[in-house]
């Protein structure tokens, strides 16, 4: 492409009397921000099933995934049956055996962690900049830590999985497959791909769309909007195959979104207003404006600090290069870090709009896309500013100003993250560990009894955790009644007993 060739075609070359001390510096602050996800990932390790979980365990485990999605799809009288992949991947899930679900969740945060990591790789080579892997590392885990730690309801949206396949699963087969989408596209500037590569990212997409609205709704708007730029922006050979792999891309992603817009849940669905087309627009902008504005009001330091560790970065790598950037190129990176807030505004209206059409201001868990845009957004601006703040030139004996910036990305990708893991450890542990230890024993207790024969179960009630419903008085309440299947029994009763009487009440009869 013009632009992309124009600004990053030459490499960078590193004065090699700073590199191992550069290198040593991000290694270091590389590890803590893994640390972090580290941390987010063992929390897994306590999730259990809760509210949707019984149903759909008890929904895939009857037939293959792949069919309980197609009767649910076909039915359509089920909550959320027009999305398709989540109960798939559910079903996946429960293949695994024993300790699926907390298997899945550590694995989820994993393999976004590596997907993050592995989309900063793709995106510095595409650009033609040459700086180790532990660059890629620290940059990726940063935008996990960072959006991890502003996350909205973050048990709903990761320790739940009956809302983390709906919500934060798209994000992470969406950041491979972009990943995986950009290796593509920088391969195709010097040769044709492989004729596979397309149908296999069709595909890809097609199965990503079918997680939720939001994500594809996103997705489709993103695209978009890529496909223009190239088409205006884009030189020919390198045109037309970037053009080949957004149109394959934007097909899966109108056909999973059609998919779902046109199921038997959506054609059957009873609304007493159907909101109008410039009232969704209208709405989904005001939305993402307040979520914005909030977010910076309430986050304020987790905000600013997101901008600071790249901008530093940036800034401190240049200082031991030799690139120079024209005036030309100074101009149209001021273009992007003006476009650049204005463009994360449509995306995150786009991902709001289904919300604002079925329900109004999206729930928390829906809101997780949104905050990973907006993470996005703040780091490429403070990468940016760091690459125009290179005029700042250090001259001999105004070493201290590197020093100091040295020492504050020390303090920002070091200290700041081992702090934020200390207090997600500390905030979270003790409630997961012993929530879950309660739960490991209720159902050792309704095992025992279900083996005796009993089919009309009373339990001890727990309470409701980040407004999700636990089981209920009411023997028929949906809750109850997945539950009551998913153990093989007729009816479960939760009642409620006092707190210092539960262990002794589940641990009678071992």
């Amino acid at each position: 492409m013009k632009l992309a060739g124009n600004l990053f075609e030459m490499q960078f070359e590193i004065k090699n009397y700073r590199k191992p001390f550069f290198h040593t510096i991000i290694g270091i602050c590389a590890f803590a921000m893994l640390s972090v996800m580290g941390v987010y990932s063992y929390l897994g390790i306590y999730s259990r099933y809760i509210a949707d979980d019984y149903c759909e365990a008890v929904r895939v485990t009857r037939s293959s995934p792949i069919s309980a999605v197609v009767e649910r799809y076909q039915a359509g009288d089920w909550r959320a049956a027009n999305r398709y992949s989540n109960l798939l991947f559910v079903g996946f899930s429960e293949l695994i055996g024993g300790n699926n679900m907390q298997i899945t969740i550590v694995s989820m945060v994993i393999i976004w962690t590596v997907g993050l990591a592995w989309s900063a790789y793709e995106l510095r080579k595409l650009l033609g900049i040459n700086w180790t892997n532990s660059m890629d590392w620290f940059l990726g885990a940063a935008l996990g830590v960072f959006s991890l730690l502003q996350a909205p309801n973050l048990f709903q949206i990761i320790y739940w999985r009956s809302s983390m396949m709906t919500h934060f699963a798209p994000l992470v087969f969406g950041t491979l497959l972009l990943a995986f989408w950009i290796r593509q596209a920088r391969h195709s500037i010097s040769q044709p791909l492989f004729w596979m590569t397309y149908p296999l990212i069709f595909v890809a997409t097609f199965i990503i769309a079918g997680f939720s609205e939001p994500p594809i709704t996103t997705m489709v708007t993103g695209l978009s909007l890529i496909m223009l730029a190239v088409w205006v922006w884009g030189a020919a050979p390198v045109k037309q195959r970037f053009l080949a792999l957004l149109a394959w891309t934007f097909t899966g992603a109108i056909l999973g979104l059609m998919a779902l817009v046109f199921s038997p849940a959506n054609v059957n669905l009873e609304k007493d207003v159907i909101p109008g087309v410039l009232d969704i627009l209208r709405d989904s902008f005001l939305y993402s404006y307040i979520f914005i504005a909030d977010s910076i009001r309430v986050f304020p330091i987790p905000s600013l600090v997101s901008a600071l560790i790249p901008a530093l970065l940036i800034w401190l790598y240049l200082q031991t290069t030799t690139l120079e950037f024209s005036r030309t190129q100074k101009r149209f990176l001021w273009m992007i870090v003006f476009f650049a807030p204005f463009l994360m505004w449509i995306l995150i209206a786009a991902g709001f709009s289904p919300s604002v059409y079925g329900q109004g201001f999206p729930v928390e868990r829906m809101r997780f896309l949104a905050r990973t845009i907006m993470t996005v957004t703040i780091m490429l601006e403070g990468a940016l500013f760091g690459i125009l703040a290179q005029d700042f030139k250090l001259r001999s004996g105004r070493s201290y100003v590197q020093s100091f910036a040295v020492v504050l990305l020390l303090v920002l990708g070091l200290i700041y993250p081992l702090r934020a893991a200390v207090t997600v450890y500390e905030n979270n542990y003790n409630e997961y560990r012993s929530r879950a230890a309660l739960w490991d024993l209720r159902d050792a207790y309704i095992i025992r009894h279900a083996d005796l024969g009993e089919k009309d179960l009373i339990i001890p009630a727990f309470s409701g955790v980040y407004k999700i419903k636990e089981l209920d008085l009411n023997p028929d309440h949906w809750t109850n009644r997945c539950a009551a299947q998913y153990y093989g029994v007729d009816t479960i009763q939760a009642v409620s007993v006092p707190d210092d009487y539960i262990l002794e009440y589940l641990s009678e009869q071992k």
